[in-house]
């Protein structure tokens, strides 16, 4: 279990690298064209999240979509498992894809003994 943690660091660095290379985080807010406000949705457990993303993934043929990503970023309970949705949604943003930050999902939810990605 250990051993796990010295790989998510270099993933994480690798990251981080990736995305001050790339010139992100501009310091402009991205803004909304509506000024509703969408009512308060309910958290959602790990296990849920990790059920929400394996639906996502299935249906979009193993690539997460931002909607479904955005969800569990703003709404479940583990900050590691909402920051990594975060991270995907800006690299999808940025490049199209986000292989890495999918990859820190799969060990999120595989460490709350749920797999998203089909067998």
């Amino acid at each position: 279990m250990h051993a796990a943690r010295p790989a998510r660091a270099l993933l994480c660095t690798v990251i981080a690298a990736v995305l001050a290379s790339a010139g992100c985080g501009s310091g402009k807010p991205v803004q909304s064209g509506s000024h509703n406000t969408a009512p308060a949705q309910a958290t959602l457990t790990v296990r849920q999240a990790c059920g929400l993303l394996r639906a996502d993934l299935a249906r979009n043929g193993g690539a997460p979509d931002i909607p479904a990503l955005r969800k569990v970023a703003d709404h479940v309970t583990a900050a590691r498992l909402a920051g990594d949705a975060r991270t995907a949604v800006r690299d999808i943003g940025h490049t199209g894809v986000a292989p890495l930050a999918v990859a820190l999902l799969e060990d999120d939810c595989a460490r709350a003994g749920m797999s998203i990605t089909a067998p």
